[in-house]
């Protein structure tokens, strides 16, 4: 049965998931800073979210998405985590890496606040898998849909963290895309409430590794109350493509694809059913009797 419920606060989850805010000099004293959006760490100062949550705020401030800015941003995004054990810590998004047939976008991050991280950090990342979900298997979407950033102009910003976990089942798979406008990529459908604010937040699978991105949610018909949610396919972003390396960031030599980072254990990850070729196509081999459609056979995205 789904369920949808606020976390504790000392869910061992809430230490690499947060809340993905536009930055503190992008809005006048007193304003809330909108929209908003929900990610996870992935690596340390790594973070996946949904593209569409940084698309919404670049359009606001810069009047174009992410994929279309040339140079330098004109505001700041941060990412903002309430460690179980650190309280609030502020992460401020220094570089980006995205496919554009996908929605899901890589944030690179360094410490805003504090600057410095706090003595004996260990960074607690989940453990991703990279297979074709199933159908009818059992998940949960975790999010922070009841949560705000505003700007004081004395105190300077305030955020208000509060996560919500979401439980449910899929109840059908899009291998490659569920239409050509909306979700033109794999996905997920699910009978997990999904709110406003969740978009980008991680999504377990029965194992506890996390299997998707929070993606969307549309009303099945106007004041019915009802509704049904989408998940963006993990295995997809092996092929984010990245142009940085972190801590501090810097250029890196040459571009390369998250896939490599897995492979070198700095992503944990498992059902290695991916693999990219240099132009970052991802193939997904979906094993016989996993899912319809697909059986014994490759996909491609």
């Amino acid at each position: 049965m789904a369920s949808y419920n606020s976390v504790n606060g000392a869910e061992r989850k809430l230490s690499f998931t947060g809340l993905v805010v536009a930055g503190e000099i992008s809005d006048d004293a007193g304003q809330e800073l909108l929209p908003l959006g929900s990610g996870f760490f992935v690596a340390p100062y790594i973070a996946l979210s949904a593209r569409h949550v940084i698309d919404e705020i670049t359009k606001r401030f810069h009047g174009c998405t992410l994929p279309e800015i040339k140079g330098e941003l004109a505001f700041g995004i941060d990412f903002a985590v309430l460690h179980p054990q650190y309280g609030l810590m502020k992460w401020a998004v220094m570089g980006y890496g995205y496919t554009p047939t996908i929605d899901v976008v890589a944030l690179l991050v360094e410490p805003r606040d504090p600057v410095q991280l706090p003595e004996g950090f260990n960074w607690e990342t989940p453990t991703l898998s990279f297979a074709q979900a199933v159908e009818g298997e059992e998940i949960s979407a975790l999010g922070y849909p009841q949560s705000d950033h505003r700007f004081d102009s004395e105190v300077g910003s305030r955020v208000r963290i509060q996560a919500y976990s979401s439980d449910g089942y899929i109840t059908q798979i899009h291998e490659l895309r569920r239409d050509s406008t909306m979700l033109p990529y794999p996905c997920y459908e699910t009978d997990a409430r999904i709110e406003g604010g969740m978009s980008g937040g991680p999504v377990f699978n029965s194992a506890g590794q996390v299997c998707g991105v929070i993606n969307s949610s549309f009303e099945l018909e106007p004041g019915s109350g009802e509704s049904v949610s989408y998940v963006a396919a993990l295995w997809p972003c092996a092929g984010i493509e990245l142009t940085d390396t972190v801590n501090p960031i810097s250029k890196s030599p040459k571009p390369y694809y998250l896939q490599m980072l897995v492979d070198v254990g700095l992503i944990k990850g498992v059902d290695r059913m991916t693999s990219v070729d240099p132009s970052g196509k991802v193939t997904i081999l979906v094993p016989s009797g996993r899912a319809r459609g697909a059986q014994g056979t490759d996909g491609h995205f």
